[in-house]
């Protein structure tokens, strides 16, 4: 059964007036941790911008359209707010109080961290889609996460898994749902929904919009070649972690202190080609996002000693030696006591299976205590988990 957005089959949500997070643009809490873990949505209503039909002015209607107070409106009950945002003819990169949000013409991206309450804002977003752009399917819906390092401070549904996901039952069909890892040690959730079996519907945009959907292979998706690595480090180098401080409460934060970082870090050198918007958080914290083409990378840090944590997510598409490449930059930047790794992807693509499981075999300075490989419908997983040797 398909996914249709209508106003009776969502959830209610909250309507929350406010605007900012717990930590108001401040990654530091006073003596209380913050949970860097973020939660990652991802909902495709369709398999490519190519699939979207166009208006009378030959402009395609599809998910940039939408105006800024539209996803500011969203984004409260979500309970953060836009900091920045950086564009190009592809996508629209949002750098958020809280993470980050991508915004393709048929897709969007949302990540979120610390006490943010991310799937009470799908039924919000469903709706937004169906009314402003004729999405009144949904044809992916990708979410998944770290384990929290405090799950007791989450507001429902995110208290747990097990809520995560009768609350996403409720929005989608086809869905499933894995727990990747050690249950007693560092673990990761994935929800994910199968394209929908009739590309057929009731409206003749639709029918036009899904009819070209079916030109695309939608058994292997190959034309896709959907590609996210995700890194998540914990126990990250308390030396290294100072260069995530602002040194001057007056000048060295917002876009300047990011821009600081930058060279420092050398988080400018992962690509150095791309255009990149960093944003450095008083009295600490650091987000990032970049773009490269058609494609997006986002770095955060919660630097703080009590729960420090770092993530990399990017959806540039591999080659050989990349994934090797890029962690081990990273290692350099952050030497985390222990780092996950997630590669999700199409399958039958460009990236072969065995060289992905193979460059997360060895990590020059760490033991593997995991290396799982998941078949899902139409994508390929693999997780590695890494501890710091002699640690």
């Amino acid at each position: 059964m398909d996914t249709l957005i209508c106003k009776d089959n969502l959830p209610s949500s909250s309507t929350s007036t406010t605007t900012t997070s717990d930590r108001t643009l401040d990654s530091s809490n006073g003596s209380e941790s913050f949970e860097g873990p973020e939660k990652l949505l991802e909902i495709w209503f369709e398999p490519s911008p190519n699939c979207i039909i166009k208006d009378n002015s030959s402009t395609n209607i599809g998910l940039r359209s939408i105006e800024r107070g539209v996803w500011d409106d969203m984004l409260n009950i979500v309970k953060c707010k836009i900091i920045n945002m950086i564009e190009n003819d592809h996508v629209d990169a949002y750098l958020l109080s809280e993470s980050s949000m991508f915004v393709y013409q048929h897709k969007i991206i949302l990540k979120t961290c610390g006490t943010t309450t991310l799937l009470a804002a799908i039924p919000r977003l469903l709706k937004i889609a169906s009314e402003h752009c004729q999405f009144h399917k949904v044809w992916r819906a990708f979410y998944s996460r770290k384990s929290f390092m405090f799950p007791e401070r989450q507001s429902h549904p995110h208290n747990n898994w097990k809520d995560e996901v009768a609350y996403l039952e409720q929005l989608f069909d086809n869905g499933s749902a894995y727990t990747v890892g050690r249950v007693n040690g560092d673990h990761w959730f994935l929800y994910l929904t199968s394209p929908p079996n009739d590309i057929t519907s009731e409206d003749d945009s639709s029918q036009l919009r899904h009819r070209a959907a079916s030109d695309v292979n939608m058994e292997n998706q190959c034309d896709l070649d959907d590609q996210t690595v995700e890194v998540l480090m914990t126990e990250l180098s308390p030396k290294m972690m100072k260069k995530f401080y602002c040194k001057n409460m007056d000048n060295d934060s917002g876009t300047e202190g990011g821009a600081r970082v930058d060279r420092e870090t050398g988080l400018k050198n992962l690509y150095p080609s791309a255009k990149l918007d960093s944003f450095l958080f008083k009295p600490c914290g650091y987000s990032a996002n970049g773009l490269l083409e058609d494609s997006y990378f986002t770095i955060h840090v919660t630097p703080e000693l009590s729960c420090s944590y770092a993530s990399f997510e990017t959806n540039i598409p591999l080659v050989h030696g990349t994934i090797s490449e890029i962690i081990h930059q990273l290692i350099a930047i952050f030497e985390p006591g222990k780092f996950i790794v997630t590669v999700f992807k199409t399958q039958g693509c460009n990236v072969d299976k065995k060289h992905l499981v193979n460059s997360l075999s060895n990590v020059t300075g760490y033991v593997r205590k995991d290396r799982i490989l998941y078949d899902f419908d139409g994508y390929d997983l693999v997780f590695g988990h890494f501890e710091k040797r002699n640690k």
